[in-house]
């Protein structure tokens, strides 16, 4: 049997290489924590480092797009980058709602996903394509349309005002589709039926041939911040699937939902849905 050998001491220059990282990533947290952009004392003050080597790590985060320099020499986010808070509730979500996302998806063997709500966008999180050989698919990361995918308005219709409307500002409001809604008004009456009905409909508004049903996992105090779907070519889409998917979608969301109010991670104040004093959102991409 041979014996391990001893690990070396990381040399002294990749010790401080590591000091720097862990500084740029502390930085990067802080400024998505506060939410509001910093100055270079400040930023230097809260690392704990000079100037010049606050400067320095500020220009090579800047440099790879990470932050951003205003008009005022202030910094703040070049990109999205969520808080420890939001990605501890993220891994949770995603842990938690596992067995759920397995169990539908053996229901019918069709593709399900999951969606989170980040600061301005609402992206696919999870993904089990379906079993058949012709199936919707999907992809982790992808950011999803507030006003047309099913996981997008599941979410969007149970936000304030504010922040229904800064994801469709965000996203912007065009056709994908012939079906695609870009009324302003109709997709806020489409919107207003999501939380009546408790799910949402996709009908061939993101891709012609495809039909999906998404539903929001509602907290106890009304939160939304997460949402569960299954999709499938309008080919297999039945009008018996049509009676049956509404109860089968909420079913597992309420599950879902039950499993993290369990696990404490529904917490903060209710949330206001979204109602009709948004303002019309602009066009295009």
């Amino acid at each position: 049997m041979k014996r391990r050998s001893i690990a070396k001491p990381a040399p002294v220059e990749a010790v401080q290489e590591s000091r720097s990282l862990a500084k740029g990533l502390q930085i990067l947290e802080t400024l998505a924590r506060k939410g509001n952009p910093m100055n270079l004392r400040d930023i230097s003050e809260f690392a704990g480092l000079g100037k010049a080597s606050t400067l320095r790590l500020l220009r090579t985060l800047q440099a790879t797009g990470y932050l951003a320099r205003d008009a005022n020499d202030n910094y703040e986010l070049g990109r999205d980058w969520p808080s420890i808070q939001q990605q501890n509730r993220l891994r949770s979500v995603r842990e938690l709602s596992l067995p759920f996302l397995q169990g539908l998806n053996a229901e019918l063997g069709e593709t399900v996903a999951l969606a989170f709500l980040f600061e301005d966008v609402i992206r696919v999180v999870e993904v089990m394509d379906g079993t058949h050989h012709i199936r919707m698919s999907n992809y982790r990361g992808g950011i999803l349309q507030p006003y047309a995918s099913s996981l997008g308005k599941s979410i969007t219709a149970y936000q304030t005002p504010d922040v229904a409307q800064r994801l469709l500002y965000t996203y912007g409001i065009f056709s994908l589709t012939p079906n695609t809604l870009t009324d302003f008004r109709a997709i806020q009456d489409d919107l207003t039926m999501v939380r009546q009905r408790g799910y949402a409909w996709d009908r061939e508004e993101t891709v012609p041939g495809g039909t999906c049903i998404g539903a929001p996992i509602i907290c106890g105090n009304g939160e939304v911040f997460s949402s569960v779907s299954m999709s499938m070519p309008k080919a297999r889409f039945s009008k018996q699937l049509e009676e049956l998917l509404p109860g089968m979608i909420t079913d597992y969301a309420s599950g879902i939902a039950k499993a993290l109010k369990q696990a404490g991670v529904c917490e903060g104040a209710p949330a206001k849905p979204a109602a009709t004093v948004l303002a019309p959102a602009k066009s295009g991409a």
